[in-house]
């Protein structure tokens, strides 16, 4: 487990323990990187922001070119990897991606780093919301939708990420076709796209 937030480390390291995972603790990804020498896991547990250095992402990356063997779950209080970063580098294949507040719930958490350990880290993909055929809203739409759900009107939003208003309700309306809400039914489209996102990943927390 790679997190630069000890006390974070600690109870995560302890809800593992008792489900008789051997677990190592690194806080950032030098560390990480001679720990995993080491100890050699089956999977790494990496949160995205490690203060000073390298981030998440990046050991994410180089785990993905020198041990493909070693799973990757990855953990932020962000919605996706790009927004978490500030080189924008977006996620290598194969990794899962868990939102921090659902680490609370260690069945859940057991069941994410099951999944991941079964190969199927697109099950445990929470930097994505999915309409019902599967398309998934992410990157910028993704920030935009998460700014609604923080109540912001659209010119707070454009604010917020330097964009036009224009270009703040293009993207609005790219979210509602990739949901698939109908903008003009019974529904109030905005609220149902905040509802989505709540299901998805919980109430964000508003940054003032």
């Amino acid at each position: 487990m790679v997190e630069d937030e000890p006390l974070m480390a600690s109870l995560l390291a302890d809800s593992l323990s008792t489900f008789n995972f051997k677990v190592e603790v690194a806080h950032d990804a030098a560390a990480a990187r001679k720990r995993i020498n080491d100890f050699d896991p089956d999977i790494a547990l990496l949160d995205i922001s490690l203060g000073d250095g390298p981030t998440g992402v990046h050991l994410a990356h180089a785990l993905r070119a020198t041990r493909p063997d070693i799973a990757i779950l990855m953990l932020s209080k962000h919605p996706d990897a790009k927004s978490a970063n500030a080189d924008g580098l977006d996620l290598p294949r194969g990794v899962g991606f868990l939102r921090k507040y659902m680490v609370n719930d260690s069945e859940y958490l057991l069941g994410a780093i099951e999944k991941v350990l079964s190969d199927r880290p697109h099950e445990v993909r929470q930097d994505r919301i999915k309409g019902r055929d599967g398309i998934a809203v992410s990157g910028k739409a993704l920030q935009i939708l998460e700014l609604i759900a923080e109540g912001f009107n659209n010119a707070e939003i454009a604010v917020r990420i330097d964009l036009s208003v224009k270009s703040v309700e293009r993207w609005i309306d790219k979210i509602y076709e990739e949901l698939e809400i109908e903008p003009k039914g019974k529904i109030n489209p905005r609220v149902e796209a905040a509802r989505r996102y709540f299901i998805f990943a919980g109430f964000p927390e508003r940054k003032e």
